[in-house]
């Protein structure tokens, strides 16, 4: 199993620019290697965005918050495991887009070459928590 932290970041997705969530986790998924199994990710809102709004709209990648900050955390997991699946991500964010909500993509951590040996998917232990 390999263990890589924070290889990718994307750009802010702005209200009228070309760049979109969607597009910038596209991005991330061409990326990321062939092998990678599981991935802990940050979506970063402006200050000023209704968080419970947001909440609701990415509800099914299990958003967790972040620190107080405007800002969610997710799972996805590639074939296998706990998290979201890739393509429900890109659905969550392209709804986000579409209620014209900016933010920025963070990979936080991504786990490669993981099998499913008598487990579902990796525990992360972030700040003394078990993700």
């Amino acid at each position: 199993m390999r263990i890589e932290e924070n290889p990718i970041a994307s750009g802010v997705s702005e209200r009228g620019s070309a760049q979109t969530l969607a597009s910038a986790w596209n991005r991330l998924l061409e990326r990321l290697p062939d092998d990678w199994s599981h991935l802990y990710a940050e979506v970063e809102l402006r200050p000023t965005e209704l968080y419970e709004d947001v909440a609701l709209i990415v509800s099914p990648l299990n958003p967790a918050r972040c620190d107080g900050r405007a800002a969610f955390r997710f799972r996805v997991g590639h074939s296998f495991g706990y998290g979201a699946a890739p393509e429900m991500v890109r659905r969550s964010l392209e709804r986000l887009d579409e209620a014209r909500i900016p933010g920025r993509l963070h990979l936080l951590q991504l786990l490669s070459e993981k099998l499913p040996v008598e487990t579902q998917g990796p525990v992360w232990r972030l700040g003394g928590r078990s993700l």
